[in-house]
């Protein structure tokens, strides 16, 4: 039919719907720029590691707080240990297991973390 519409655009000449392959200069290369994470960020995934650690909870007020100096984080945090488990061994695995999160999703190194006890959870 003559003048009938079917909703497709008719193909261009020469033309084709295949993706372009990348340009062989730009194999392996990194495109460059920066990227910034957030000391918000960190704080997050900080406060998220924590409740992964059998015993630990994080506490209700700011668990977390980061300074990020270049590639450097420091890192304080406010956790909540469950009754009557020791309060220094659930220290030292959320220090640990919160170190090797962060370096592993940021890429940045931790160089310590100060871990106030802030409660006792039954």
């Amino acid at each position: 039919m003559v003048g009938a519409r079917t909703g497709a655009a008719p193909p261009r000449r020469g033309h084709t719907d295949a993706v372009p392959d990348t340009p062989p200069h730009a194999e392996g290369r990194d495109p460059g720029g920066r990227t910034t994470i957030s000391p918000l960020v960190i704080e997050k995934s900080a406060a998220r590691a924590v409740r992964e650690i059998p015993g630990a909870r994080r506490a209700r007020s700011r668990a977390a707080r980061a300074r990020v100096s270049g590639e450097i984080v420091l890192l304080k945090l406010r956790i909540g240990v469950l009754y009557p488990r020791s309060a220094r061994e659930v220290a030292v695995r959320v220090r640990e297991h919160v170190g090797r999160r962060i370096e592993r999703t940021t890429g940045k190194r931790v160089h310590h973390i100060d871990i106030e006890i802030a409660e006792l959870v039954r």
